[in-house]
């Protein structure tokens, strides 16, 4: 499985401001949610979320996103999640290249996620508890409360015989 994020940052006018681009790192936390789905026990991604910490972008032990401005202070004020609603995934079979592809966007608007921002994780919401799936850890961008960040999501899942991955 293969993942990787884009990045938009727009103002009020939709000007492009900065971009980001970066692949993911699936949590140890998402590699349990989509074993539960075998058992009914998983629960679908419903939101983005968006952190200030930027610390080793590969550890599959995080299990949420950081907001701290560094003096012990939040580091974004405003929602940090966005919710995804569902037609916001677009869901493909690529038979050449033997995956399925997912791809999802969603917009944390102008008085969400306002500050420093340098990671991104899609996210379970379930009765109020948060599942991080993946984190993508990113340059840091700032967001003021006047401009839209969208982030855009590909996700490859691999069909066939998988057993390469076993080496």
């Amino acid at each position: 499985m293969r993942a990787k994020l884009y990045v938009e940052l727009r103002d009020r006018h939709g000007a492009v401001l900065q971009t980001r681009a970066a692949h993911n790192t699936v949590l140890q936390t998402g590699g349990r949610l989509i074993a539960d789905l075998f058992t009914g026990a998983g629960g679908p991604i419903t939101h983005m979320a968006v952190g200030t910490e930027d610390a080793d972008p590969t550890s599959v032990t995080v299990a949420a996103l950081g907001n701290d401005d560094g003096q012990g202070g939040p580091g974004i004020t405003g929602d940090t999640a966005a919710p995804i609603p569902p037609d916001a995934f677009a869901i493909t079979v690529d038979e050449p290249r033997s995956r399925v592809l997912v791809k999802v966007r969603a917009t944390l608007p102008d008085a969400a996620g306002v500050g420093t921002l340098c990671e991104a994780a899609l996210v379970s919401r379930q009765g109020g508890t948060d599942v991080l799936y993946n984190r993508v850890v990113f340059t840091p961008l700032t967001k003021g409360d006047d401009h839209d960040l969208t982030l855009f999501w590909e996700i490859e899942f691999p069909f066939g015989d998988l057993q390469w991955l076993a080496r």
